[in-house]
C-alpha cells in the first residue's frame, strides 16, 4: 500500500510505501544516497559519516587481533543500521513530507487532508 502526499505550493505528488523499504536496506550503505534523495539530510549525513568511518578503520594499520575483533562488530552494526532504516525509513520519509507542508492526497477521490485534520 502507498500513501500519496501533495505539495500544495507546487502541486507535486509523491508516494510513499507503507512498511519495509528494500531500497534503503540495499542502498543506504552507499554513503546514504537514498536518504539524501528523500530529503532526510540528517540520516543521510550520518550514514555517509558512518561509511567514511568504516573505510578509514579498514585502511588503518592495526594488529590482526584488533582487526579480528573490530571487523565483525562493524559488520553487525552496519547490518543493524540498514535493517533499522528499512523498517523506519518510509515512516521518516512520510513525516518529513508532512513537516515540509505536504498534505495527504487521495487523488482517486480528489481528497486532500492536512496533517492537522488527521490528528
Amino acid at each position: 500500500m502507498k500513501v500519496a502526499f501533495k505539495n500544495p505550493k507546487t502541486g507535486e505528488l509523491k508516494t510513499v510505501k507503507i512498511g519495509f523499504s528494500w531500497v534503503l536496506v540495499l542502498f543506504s550503505g552507499v554513503f546514504g544516497l537514498p536518504l539524501f534523495l528523500r530529503q532526510l539530510y540528517g540520516l543521510g549525513a550520518f550514514m555517509a559519516a558512518w561509511r567514511v568511518f568504516v573505510i578509514l578503520i579498514s585502511i588503518i594499520p592495526m594488529s590482526a587481533d584488533a582487526r579480528e575483533g573490530l571487523v565483525p562488530l562493524l559488520f553487525v552494526v552496519d547490518v543493524g543500521l540498514v535493517v533499522w532504516l528499512g523498517l523506519k525509513g518510509n515512516g521518516y520519509t512520510g513525516k518529513n513530507l508532512l513537516n515540509h507542508g505536504g498534505v495527504f492526497a487521495a487523488s482517486r477521490w480528489g481528497i486532500e487532508l492536512t496533517a492537522a485534520a488527521t490528528a
